[in-house]
C-alpha cells in the first residue's frame, strides 16, 4: 500500500562520466530486481496474495455468523498477509540487481553477471502487470527472451537510457500502460517505514483509545478497573491486543480504497497514458480523503445515539 505523507522521490539511478569530457554522461547504472522467469511468478504470486487478503479477511469478519475474536484477526493477519508479503519482499532482496547502460548493457546480480551489447537488443518487452513489480523483458536476436527480467519501481529511466543507445522500441515502451502507471506511481514517491507507522499504528491510536475505555468500563467498571483488579500487566495486554487489532482494521479498511484506486489507475494508463499522472493524484487525494475522514466517521457512526 502507498503511502500519504511527504514521501521521499526513490533515487533509481546514477550517471557517471570521465572526468574531463564535456559532453554528456555515456553511462547510466539502475537498481532493480532481476527475475528469472520462474522466480518472477513466484514472486509475484507471493505478492498478489498478501494483497488480495486483506479484502478477503475483512469480508470474512464482516459477513461472519459468530463474533470474530481479536486474536483470530490478528492470527489471519500474520497467516495470510505478512508472511506472503515477507516472502515477496525477500525474494526481491534475493534478486536485488544493478543494471547499467552504457557500450554494453550491464546486469549485475549476486553470483551472476550479465552482458548484452545494446545492438542486440531487438525488442523491449514490458510486462502486462505491474507483479511483482513493474518491469520489461528484453528481446534479443531470433526473438530470443533475456534470461532476467528486470523490474523496478519506474522503469522510465532505465527505458530513456536504453533508447539513447539505439535500442529498438524502447522509446515507445514509454506509453506501453503498465509503464505510464508505474511512471505516474513513482512521482509520489517511494513509501518509507515511518510512513506506515504513521498511517497505521500511531493513527490507531485514537481509535484504540476509545475502544478500550469503552471496553475497560462495560467489563471492569471504569477506565483502569482492570488495572485495580489484576494489575499492570493484563491491563497493558488488553491495551496491546485492542491497538493490534485497531491497527490492522485500518490496515484493511485502507486495502479497501488501494484496491479500487489501483485498477482504475491502470485503466487510465492503458485508456489515455497522458492522463495517468492526474488520476493518480486524484485517486491518491481521494483515498487520505477516505481514510483519515472515514475512520472517524465510522466510529462516529458506531457509538451514534439512533
Amino acid at each position: 500500500m502507498r503511502g500519504d505523507s511527504k514521501r521521499q522521490p526513490h533515487s533509481a539511478s546514477s550517471v557517471t562520466a570521465q572526468p574531463g569530457e564535456d559532453h554528456p554522461p555515456t553511462q547510466a547504472t539502475f537498481h532493480a530486481s532481476a527475475y528469472p522467469p520462474g522466480w518472477r511468478v513466484v514472486t509475484a504470486v507471493a505478492f498478489a496474495a498478501s494483497r488480495m487478503s486483506l479484502p478477503a479477511i475483512l469480508l470474512t469478519i464482516l459477513f461472519s455468523h459468530v463474533p470474530v475474536m481479536a486474536l483470530s484477526v490478528v492470527r489471519w493477519f500474520g497467516l495470510f498477509f505478512v508472511l506472503p508479503a515477507v516472502a515477496a519482499a525477500g525474494l526481491a532482496r534475493a534478486f536485488a540487481a544493478r543494471m547499467t547502460v552504457g557500450d554494453e548493457v550491464t546486469v549485475v546480480r549476486a553470483g551472476l553477471r550479465v552482458d548484452v551489447p545494446p545492438a542486440a537488443i531487438v525488442r523491449i518487452a514490458a510486462w502486462s502487470l505491474p507483479l511483482p513489480a513493474p518491469g520489461f523483458t528484453m528481446v534479443l536476436g531470433s526473438e530470443r527472451r533475456f534470461r532476467l527480467g528486470v523490474a523496478t519501481p519506474d522503469p522510465a529511466p532505465v527505458l530513456r537510457a536504453l533508447a539513447a543507445r539505439g535500442v529498438a522500441d524502447a522509446a515507445v515502451v514509454l506509453d506501453h500502460p503498465t509503464v505510464a502507471y508505474a511512471r505516474a506511481r513513482a512521482a509520489h514517491g517511494r513509501w518509507r517505514w515511518w510512513h506506515l507507522a504513521a498511517r497505521f499504528p500511531l493513527f490507531a491510536l485514537g481509535p484504540t483509545a476509545l475502544l478500550f475505555n469503552v471496553h475497560q468500563h462495560i467489563a471492569y467498571g471504569g477506565l483502569f478497573g482492570q488495572y485495580y483488579i489484576f494489575g499492570l500487566g493484563p491491563y497493558l495486554l488488553t491495551f496491546a491486543v485492542y491497538w493490534a487489532t485497531a491497527t490492522i482494521y485500518l490496515v484493511l479498511y485502507a486495502a479497501v480504497w488501494r484496491g479500487l484506486a489501483e485498477p482504475i489507475c491502470l485503466l487510465a494508463a492503458a485508456v489515455a497514458p497522458s492522463l495517468a499522472a492526474r488520476v493518480r493524484r486524484a485517486a491518491e487525494l481521494a483515498i487520505r480523503v477516505l481514510y483519515y475522514g472515514g475512520v472517524p466517521a465510522l466510529l462516529a457512526l458506531r457509538f451514534a445515539p439512533w
